[in-house]
């Protein structure tokens, strides 16, 4: 990763009077990358956006770009380019003059609309260049909104949910269109979303924030796979989380859940005997069989809830956890053995199969109940 574009970000911190919305966040967002920052509303990611954009005053802490402190920078002068949520198109404007705007305030000539045109023709809207906004979709009337923030040539390209307006089949060309981008223009790219497929689908790097602070980041699938806590576990999706107390602590932990079930797994980190810990058992490592019979790694449950998702089945347990249980089974195991609403089963895993949850956060997402 290249240095052009590196954001750093140095206890950064803003406060609305008693409330902090971002609290004292390190991290640093390697030029080039395609960084997605996650969360649910309320966690500060947007206003982290917006701080690195310039539209938000740091309430202390510094932002670097390439290198250079920008935290008392002007908008324009930072090389970067944000995207609204909200696309703010000037509907009384061609799309070329739509795109060519930002140049024309630079006070760039009439040059500028020849290189809207071509900004219009790397966004696959060439042809359209003459139209109103209008007259687009809400996917093309997106790409506009892209060639518009890229045509500065900015080192870093920021987006504030920028697929959230458009429908499930649009999101998912949207989302090879960004990365495509990303990829041809080699730009860093902050992308901000609530939607844990798309950070995954999307990012380099993941970024998962609550309260205002980084609970987690790293590629996806070091997240995915190795949640750090609960609430991460939690907010990803595709986890399981057990509560459990430590029996022996060892080369290998043996846990046991309140009900009496058994575990036993690899630790993360250092543990004792009576300590409370979590885990996290991925939903597609789950097993389920008939009847109740119990074994290590295996917890009893009725199913509530059964639905058929194209190459999987997503079934719901019930059990003593107070946590939801599912398992994603595999479209053809389910059907040689369907399962049906009330049965009684036991999901089983393998050991290595558990990830432990060394972070406490057992936060829900939710920023009122903090």
């Amino acid at each position: 990763m290249s240095k052009v574009g590196e954001i750093t970000l140095e206890k950064v911190t803003r406060r609305y009077g008693a409330v902090t919305a971002v609290n004292a966040v390190d991290q640093v967002i390697e030029g080039g990358s395609y960084c997605c920052m996650i969360g649910p509303s309320g966690c500060g990611k947007s206003t982290l956006l917006r701080m690195i954009a310039g539209h938000e005053t740091l309430s202390s802490g510094r932002i670097l770009i390439g290198g250079k402190d920008v935290t008392h920078v002007r908008t324009g002068e930072r090389g970067t380019a944000l995207m609204f949520q909200n696309y703010a198109l000037f509907p009384h404007l061609s799309l070329t003059d739509n795109v060519a705007f930002p140049l024309k305030i630079h006070g760039v000539g009439a040059e500028r609309r020849d290189r809207a045109r071509e900004m219009l023709d790397r966004v696959q809207l060439g042809h359209m260049a003459d139209r109103m906004p209008s007259q687009l979709s809400g996917g093309q009337q997106q790409r506009v909104a892209l060639a518009r923030a890229l045509i500065t040539n900015p080192q870093v390209l920021l987006l504030d949910e920028p697929l959230s307006a458009l429908d499930e089949f649009l999101r998912l060309r949207m989302r090879v269109e960004l990365k495509r981008l990303q990829n041809d223009l080699g730009i860093t790219f902050i992308h901000v979303t609530h939607t844990q497929p798309e950070a995954i689908a999307l990012a380099d790097k993941v970024i998962v924030m609550d309260h205002g602070i980084i609970e987690q980041a790293g590629p996806p699938r070091d997240i995915y796979d190795h949640p750090h806590s609960p609430y991460v576990a939690r907010f990803m999706g595709g986890q399981n989380v057990v509560c459990a107390k430590v029996l022996v602590a060892s080369d290998q932990i043996e846990a046991e859940s309140a009900t009496g079930g058994r575990f036993a797994f690899a630790p993360r980190a250092a543990v004792r005997a009576g300590q409370d810990i979590r885990f996290a058992v991925r939903r597609d490592k789950i097993r389920l069989e008939p009847g109740q019979a119990m074994a290590s790694n295996a917890m009893p449950g009725k199913v509530v809830n059964v639905e058929y998702q194209g190459t999987f089945v997503k079934v719901e347990l019930a059990t003593a956890q107070a946590d939801e249980f599912v398992a994603y089974l595999p479209e053809a195991d389910f059907f040689a053995k369907p399962l049906k609403f009330g049965d009684e089963v036991v999901a089983r895993w393998l050991p290595q199969d558990v990830c432990m949850l060394v972070g406490s956060n057992n936060s829900s997402g939710d920023a009122l109940a903090h």
